[in-house]
């Protein structure tokens, strides 16, 4: 395949990968959900997979493809949720309910589903739509390739500018909470005395911080822009860490249902 070839096979695997994860997650949450790391209707990690499935799988038999395609996902996926987990401190998404999982990032029956998919892809599909694009003018596939790029580029550049801010914000809220939650806790304590004092703690902790939080929010008029809900409305789990570390999780969701919360409010009212 030519460079143009392979961006436009690129974008457009991304996209059927998107169509794919948006359709399965709204048909089990029996809600519409806008799958994707990025804002626009596409997954990257789908283009690139089936890319490599692509270049590795052709001319292979099929139980080869299958085992090699099932070990290169699942370095893939593995790569791709620990950066992201890394930069952003929140996932994707969270196979730890699965069998046989490593960190959440990556577990046998899904790496199984993908090394499947690649034979699919390398075998069956991609013999189907490489045909069609190999026969556009060149001029066509430059003007496509350059056009998807930087629709794309502007896409991924709003998206981790807004999630880095994001996680500025987030910090901030952090802190903010914590402070509240320990001068709670120390306003307990004062109030009883010995042992009294840390069964009461221990009985109010969950539904206190709960509490806490929400009322922290309310006051901070904590509030995301449409690029910042946009980026997060899919994040699964966040990665606790730093001071606090017990309470930062517990922060991070609740921050995220509020902000999904208020979503929705926002929605029926505007129906």
């Amino acid at each position: 395949m030519t460079i143009n070839e392979t961006v436009i096979c690129f974008f457009l695997y991304s996209f059927l990968g998107w169509v794919y994860e948006t359709a399965l997650v709204s048909i089990r949450e029996k809600q519409w959900s806008n799958r994707g790391f990025l804002i626009g209707p596409i997954c990257p990690i789908y283009g690139f997979g089936a890319l490599i499935f692509i270049l590795i799988g052709t001319g292979l038999n099929l139980w080869l493809t299958f085992l090699v395609c099932m070990v290169s996902s699942a370095v893939l996926e593995y790569g791709t949720a620990y950066a992201l987990e890394k930069f952003f401190h929140a996932a994707w998404w969270d196979y730890s309910r699965m069998p046989l999982n490593v960190n959440g990032y990556i577990c046998l029956p899904a790496s199984m589903f993908f090394g499947a998919a690649g034979v699919m892809v390398s075998h069956g599909l991609h013999p189907l739509v490489y045909p069609p694009i190999q026969a556009l003018p060149d001029v066509t596939q430059n003007l496509m390739a350059l056009l998807l790029t930087a629709v794309v580029s502007a896409d991924a550049t709003l998206t981790v500018a807004s999630l880095s801010d994001f996680v500025q914000k987030m910090k901030a809220f952090e802190t903010r909470a914590n402070q509240a939650i320990a001068a709670k806790y120390e306003e307990l304590e004062s109030s009883v005395s010995g042992r009294l004092a840390n069964v009461k703690a221990l009985s109010l902790s969950l539904a206190m911080k709960d509490w806490i939080i929400e009322q922290e929010f309310q006051k901070a008029n904590f509030k995301l822009d449409w690029l910042q809900s946009s980026a997060v409305r899919t994040i699964r789990r966040f990665k606790s860490e730093g001071e606090h570390s017990e309470n930062s999780g517990r922060v991070k969701e609740m921050v995220l249902r509020l902000v999904k919360k208020a979503r929705e409010i926002e929605r029926n009212a505007l129906k």
